[in-house]
């Protein structure tokens, strides 16, 4: 097996057609380096679990970008206890089902320290099961489902060993209706993909934003693998909200933006945890209206920020989009430290350092509540995430408030 750039990369057998194609151009963002054999102990590996392909296969590249970005700052620094330190990587292909063999192929095949994964809700309840019965640390970067919280609070002894750098959908929701309060929202659409995070988050978001006055004036789902835009899109526009929140983390956003532009050019849209960040992408998408896209952290927020920003895209020739980058990359980075203060990999030495600890990265400083979450939301001293407004000129920091 090859390493390149401190980076593993091990399909599951007999997997041909997008995976095979993504290994390809993978190979080619990533120059070759020197050759270790996978065996040599002086390698600690850290297994990383995304949707390389399927509906949502670019998250999931620039999740593993965003890791490899990690281990090769680990690294430059010295590695960990003067080893160097490796992602191996499993494709979960967006199912339950690949995500826990692939979560096991990794732990017992491959030798992984910990995992960093998965992508989607669903994997990554999956994946708990598999880091309690190998108890192996797991840190979560974006699934942001409230079961994975709820499962720790409610059987710690069999969850300990999973921490979430990423929001909880109530967090989460916090952060959406504080940015609608700002703007003076009243009445809003939530829609996007059909799984489990958007259909949480827009029942949360509800809940949470009437506190604030603000109710929703549609709500509407459509199939990740098959979308049909075309109705979604009309019946939001003629709900006549002040906003449609959009909520799909693969590329059909923006091709749902752009058929919502058609419809009502002049109707504000905000993207939350998606494709839109990529500016590359934003650049296809008419601005007749403002587009807001909701982030862990973005250029010039703070210097770690824009640092991290201008490392990426010199690495991976794009900025990164500051969710699904930015918080795996958080991840990898938490884990490190803690690695670092626990002077050991063993869980039941890395799990204190964890629990106890606070941890510098892009977004912020990460703290874990009782239930293994970060402290995200708008109170004093929690992690509050970026909304950014695309102009013709780049994206804007426009809340909270600077």
């Amino acid at each position: 097996m090859t390493v390149r750039t401190g980076t593993f990369l091990r399909l599951p057998l007999g997997f041909i057609g997008p995976a095979a194609l993504f290994l390809y151009l993978f190979s080619s963002v990533f120059p070759a380096a020197p050759t270790f054999a996978a065996s040599q102990p002086e390698t600690l590996k850290i297994g990383v679990l995304a949707p390389l392909s399927g509906p949502f296969a670019s998250g999931g590249t620039s999740f593993v970008q965003a890791a490899t970005l990690a281990v090769e700052q680990a690294n430059a620094e010295g590695g960990v206890f003067g080893q160097r330190v490796a992602i191996v990587v499993g494709d979960t292909q967006g199912r339950v089902d690949v995500a826990k063999s692939e979560a096991l192929r990794l732990v017992s095949r491959e030798k992984v320290s910990a995992l960093v994964g998965a992508y989607l809700s669903e994997e990554t309840v999956g994946v708990m099961e598999v880091a309690a019965s190998e108890r192996m640390v797991l840190i979560v970067p974006v699934a942001a489902t409230a079961e994975i919280t709820d499962m720790v609070r409610r059987e710690y002894d069999r969850y300990r060993y999973v921490f979430r750098v990423g929001y909880a959908l109530p967090q989460w929701a916090e952060m959406i209706a504080a940015f609608l309060a700002d703007r003076k929202i009243a009445r809003y659409a939530f829609v996007g993909a059909g799984i489990r995070w958007n259909l949480e988050l827009g029942e949360t978001l509800e809940r949470i934003a009437a506190l604030r006055g603000i109710t929703p004036a549609y709500t509407a789902f459509y199939s990740p693998g098959n979308p049909a835009f075309d109705t979604v899109a009309v019946a939001a526009a003629a709900a006549s909200p002040d906003i449609v929140i959009l909520a799909d983390p693969g590329r059909n956003s923006v091709s749902f933006l752009k058929r919502l532009r058609e419809s009502a050019p002049t109707l504000p849209a905000l993207s939350i945890g998606g494709a839109l960040g990529d500016a590359r992408l934003a650049a296809s998408v008419p601005l007749s209206a403002p587009v807001y896209v909701q982030a862990a952290a973005w250029r010039g927020v703070s210097p770690s920020a824009t640092a991290y920003v201008e490392r990426y895209e010199h690495r991976f020739g794009a900025p990164p989009v500051g969710y699904s980058d930015t918080l795996p990359f958080d991840a990898v980075t938490v884990l490190v430290a803690a690695w670092r203060k626990a002077g050991s990999v063993e869980s039941a030495a890395v799990i204190p350092v964890l629990e106890r600890g606070a941890f510098p990265g892009v977004a912020g400083t990460y703290r874990f509540d009782a239930a293994h979450q970060a402290l995200w939301g708008t109170g004093p001293g929690a992690l509050q995430g970026t909304f950014v407004r695309w102009e013709r000129g780049g994206a804007r920091i426009v809340f909270p408030p600077r």
